[in-house]
């Protein structure tokens, strides 16, 4: 008899998150500050809204980039990590006004933290996407990545 695994007991908490209201300069400084590459976007509640990433902020630069070839910099740049120092300097001035919100990626994929495990791996797998967010009430309480799962299978493989 197998015992059904919840995603709470599998999922990462105390998961950073971004404010839906920041500017685009307080969003890349927390970015810098964490060393991470995104984050989920909430509201002054705490409601998941969606995510945002370092390629979210590239492609909202590169709208205002001078030339064709800063645009296809940029966009070379998107399926690729973003160094921290490419980061620091991308120069987000003719972006100072816009909002998080206006940059985000609204879709968002997620889990209730009391769902099984499977449904957060076929979440993953029909969105082939490498995260899935855990909410409660709407409001971020986790994210189960695919190491966490890949961290699952080993504990069931040795039994």
């Amino acid at each position: 008899m197998t015992t059904t695994l919840n995603v709470s007991e599998v999922m990462t908490r105390n998961v950073l998150t971004a404010d839906a209201e920041w500017s685009v300069d307080e969003l890349r400084d927390f970015l810098l500050e964490y060393s991470i590459s995104g984050a989920p976007v909430t509201d002054r509640q705490g409601k998941l809204l969606g995510v945002v990433s370092t390629t979210d902020l590239l492609r909202s630069a590169s709208e205002g980039a001078a030339t064709t070839l800063d645009q296809t910099l940029y966009a070379y740049s998107l399926d690729r990590p973003l160094p921290h120092e490419d980061l620091r300097g991308l120069d987000v001035r003719a972006l100072s006004a816009m909002k998080v919100r206006e940059i985000m990626t609204p879709m968002v994929f997620e889990v209730r933290a009391s769902a099984p495990v499977r449904e957060a791996a076929e979440t993953m797998t029909r969105g082939r996407i490498h995260r899935v967010f855990v909410t409660d009430g709407g409001k971020v309480v986790g994210v189960v990545s695919a190491l966490d799962l890949v961290r699952v299978l080993r504990d069931m493989l040795e039994g």
